[in-house]
């Protein structure tokens, strides 16, 4: 179905974006590359919602979908250097688990909150969850820009 194949070629876009990411993690610093591939996985997902409004809209459904799974999986390895790199000595392995943790806590809660959210705008928004998935994604980009400042 085309369901599932976006589903799989989401899942090879993160074969693309986690080599790159650390690539460019290595290139351009972790604090650049968490905050730019957040951001990006962010407005892909915030758009999603136009593109299921337009009549025709799959290619750029799909597009949007494999932006974000690009994006996400690019942010995993700058996240993980940046835990590394803020490690105070002696808890590096700690510090490395709390990436996968704050993950793992993620796949577990938003699941739940963003079905709420759309059983309750029901018809009337498709894909509402996803916009409101990117925009808590920028916010939390946003907030590492600002936290973490040179």
């Amino acid at each position: 179905t085309a369901a599932g194949l976006l589903l799989s070629a989401t899942g090879l876009a993160g074969l693309v974006g986690a080599p790159v990411g650390g690539w460019l993690t290595d290139q351009q610093g972790a604090r650049f590359v968490a905050i730019t591939s957040g951001a990006l996985s962010a407005t892909a997902l915030t758009f999603i919602p136009l593109a299921l409004s337009v009549q025709d809209g799959g290619q750029v459904f799909a597009a949007l979908v494999l932006t974000w799974g690009v994006g996400a999986s690019a942010q995993g390895p700058a996240l993980t250097a940046l835990a590394q790199e803020l490690a105070p000595p002696g808890s590096e392995a700690e510090a490395l688990a709390l990436p996968r943790a704050c993950g793992d806590a993620v796949y577990i809660v938003a699941p739940f909150l963003l079905g709420a959210v759309a059983d309750q705008a029901g018809a009337a928004t498709p894909g509402i969850e996803c916009a409101l998935a990117g925009v808590a994604t920028l916010l939390g980009a946003l907030g590492l820009g600002l936290l973490l400042r040179d």
